[in-house]
């Protein structure tokens, strides 16, 4: 045989061996040793006020929920090495449910402390570990429980936790302010909120953690707030118009307040909004969940499509701030129960607006009103004096006299200013 058709049938031998062989296994990730991670995160977690906390510096920077520090400015702590501090708020954010706090370290000395991770990286599946005092558990024992789950939802809305993560790791009451932790050690999350049903307050498969990413734009404002609270931003100005079918993958401008922080930023009706800081924006929903993890102030980067074209826009978010919305309604009576405008302030938004005494306010923010008691009708005035901000756009429509004796219902646009 010569040399060549020698080689050709090592080739031909080697391929009919190749496709018989069993596929190449990928290899699996080495176990976790999940006792010697319970070991390493232990140290790191913080007893205090009935909940939970996770240190994230040597010099002793905590952080927890806010609705587990409550209105006080300091606490004893203990942390997972039984040593106990003195701790102070730095700064909170009570919508997001997240707040700072400086442990009393003496000079020279550091604490066991966890590395904020990074939140974007994960995957739904990944696994995760929580930490935390449910019940009050660890009063008992002096040590904090552990559960262990995976990662069920990534930039989910729940509340006002927005972009948070959702974890089936079990959580309970006491579990709030304590970190969600990765196989590798790191926190991703801080845990406040769980999905329960018939009124109970214990878990049922569902728990939702502030994201690392949420905490990295919060933690320097926090830290220089001198122990109040931080506000979160609002895109100021805009009205959305309802879902466009002929405009999918996007949330459209359908109206501009004059003056406000979207009007300077240069958003038109009729934009379509996109993404949010490099983030597709499919639907309202996730346009302001996006929104709603910054604080005021920060500077978002709005892409638009417009004209067949895109642009980009560039808008400061803005706290909410209440307005004085300036008319006055006539007390229900009896039966009477229809909103009845009795006086328009001058100069008000109300007076801009076009509302004038005697008008009758029968849909509101795009419902149709109807009352059935007097409570009924009180929640609304309560609304009215209370729900609308600096920036808001908010239809309604009113009934009038006609001038020929009849009524009829007029269209206007109330401009929180």
């Amino acid at each position: 045989m010569s040399g060549r058709r020698t080689a050709w049938l090592v080739i031909v031998v080697a391929t009919v061996l190749a496709l018989r062989a069993p596929p190449a296994r990928a290899v699996a990730p080495a176990p976790v040793d999940l006792a010697a991670l319970c070991v390493k995160v232990r140290p790191a977690f913080v007893f205090i006020a009935g909940g939970s906390g996770v240190i994230v510096r040597p010099d002793g920077l905590m952080l927890t929920n806010d609705h587990v520090i409550e209105n006080r400015r300091s606490f004893d702590v203990r942390i997972g090495d039984g040593r106990s501090f003195k701790a102070k708020v730095l700064g909170r954010d009570a919508v997001g449910d997240l707040a700072a706090l400086q442990l009393d370290v003496p000079e020279g000395e550091t604490v066991p402390h966890l590395e904020l991770g990074d939140s974007e990286g994960l995957r739904v599946g990944d696994e995760a570990l929580a930490v935390g005092n449910p019940f009050a558990l660890g009063v008992l024992d002096q040590a904090p429980t552990f559960t262990v789950g995976i990662i069920s939802a990534v930039h989910h809305t729940q509340g006002t936790y927005t972009e948070c993560i959702v974890t089936d790791a079990e959580l309970n009451p006491g579990n709030s302010g304590g970190p969600l932790v990765t196989m590798a050690g790191d926190v991703v999350g801080i845990n406040g909120q769980i999905s329960t049903r018939f009124g109970l307050r214990s878990n049922t498969g569902l728990g939702f953690a502030i994201s690392a990413r949420q905490i990295r734009l919060w933690l320097p404002l926090l830290e220089a707030a001198g122990g109040g609270e931080v506000k979160h931003g609002r895109l100021a100005g805009l009205e959305f118009a309802s879902r466009d079918r002929a405009v999918p993958d996007s949330v459209v401008v359908k109206d501009v307040a004059d003056g406000s922080p979207a009007a300077a930023a240069g958003f038109r009706p009729g934009d379509a909004i996109v993404a949010l800081d490099g983030v597709p924006v499919a639907n309202g929903h996730r346009l302001a969940g996006l929104v709603g993890i910054y604080p005021e102030g920060h500077r978002v980067q709005v892409g638009v499509r417009r004209d067949g074209g895109e642009a980009a826009l560039e808008a400061v978010l803005t706290a909410k701030q209440r307005c004085r919305v300036g008319l006055d309604l006539h007390r229900p009576r009896g039966s009477d129960l229809v909103p009845r405008v009795e006086g328009v302030e001058a100069g008000s938004p109300a007076e801009a607006a076009g509302i004038k005494p005697g008008d009758e306010i029968v849909a509101f923010d795009g419902r149709r009103l109807e009352f059935s008691s007097r409570d009924d009708r009180r929640a609304f005035d309560r609304r009215l004096r209370t729900a609308i901000d600096v920036g808001d756009i908010v239809p309604l429509t009113v009934r009038r006299a006609d001038g020929s004796g009849g009524q009829t219902e007029v269209e206007l646009r109330l401009v929180g200013r």
